[in-house]
């Protein structure tokens, strides 16, 4: 589907992309959020002429901020306490922040993090945007509590995978011509400075205090940012085949 000129602008090679039938897969770490950015939206316009294939991005950038287009919106009778991103706070921020088209507030991204950003055609019949998100945060799930982590829900009002009242991941997506970008962003490992950072800052229009790392709930084991990777390609190409 890509050529090896297709990638070179996104600093990616042809050993970053592998083909399974429909599903096109990019891993690509440590990888420059602007250059990501970009190449998602070059995959939206390759699949206008190939419309069955989806591209499933894994991969994770240096410490970044992004905003969206606004924070969640509560349904009736409902009361979400969010707190607003100020951009006066833009001058003040240690890492970059952009402004993108997904749907939420301030996030961070950091090397600890597992990001999926899945780039296919959604259908009605076949693939919704909830069964899309549903099925993401399924595949997480088991592959979490396989590992050990327990309590684990996506029922809370506000989106994203809980423990308890800590936030393990996050869903931002944003859709053009039924064509899904952005994705899930999974704390697998605690990041220290971008944890401080946060402090003064409100992720989700939350507190920084509301987010965790599966390193630290399940401190005593061995984790892999591979291993989950490997369970997570595993388990999708088995749903989406």
């Amino acid at each position: 589907m890509f050529t090896a000129s297709d990638l070179l602008p996104f600093n990616l090679s042809p050993e970053d992309v592998f083909e399974q039938g429909d599903l096109v897969w990019v891993k690509k770490w440590n990888w420059d959020y602007e250059k990501a950015h970009s190449f998602q939206r070059f995959c939206l316009k390759k699949l206008d002429s190939s419309p069955r294939k989806k591209v499933l991005i894994v991969c994770n950038h240096p410490r970044v901020f992004t905003n969206g287009r606004g924070l969640q919106k509560p349904r009736k009778g409902q009361v979400l306490d969010l707190v607003e991103f100020n951009p006066a706070l833009s001058r003040e921020l240690p890492y970059p922040l952009f402004q993108i088209e997904r749907g939420g507030g301030l996030t961070f991204h950091h090397p600890g993090q597992f990001i999926f950003y899945p780039i296919l055609k959604l259908s009605p019949l076949k693939l919704s945007l909830g069964q899309m998100i549903d099925e993401i945060f399924s595949v997480t799930k088991t592959i979490l509590i396989d590992w050990g982590v327990t309590d684990l829900s996506t029922e809370n009002v506000l989106m994203g995978i809980w423990k308890g009242n800590q936030k393990l991941a996050s869903m931002g997506i944003a859709i053009e011509k039924l064509t899904t970008f952005h994705g899930m962003a999974l704390n697998i490992f605690e990041d220290r400075p971008m944890m401080d950072a946060l402090k003064k800052l409100n992720p989700c229009g939350l507190s920084a205090t509301t987010y965790t790392s599966v390193d630290q709930v399940l401190p005593d084991k061995t984790l892999s940012l591979e291993a989950f990777t490997d369970a997570f390609i595993q388990r999708i190409n088995h749903a989406w085949k």
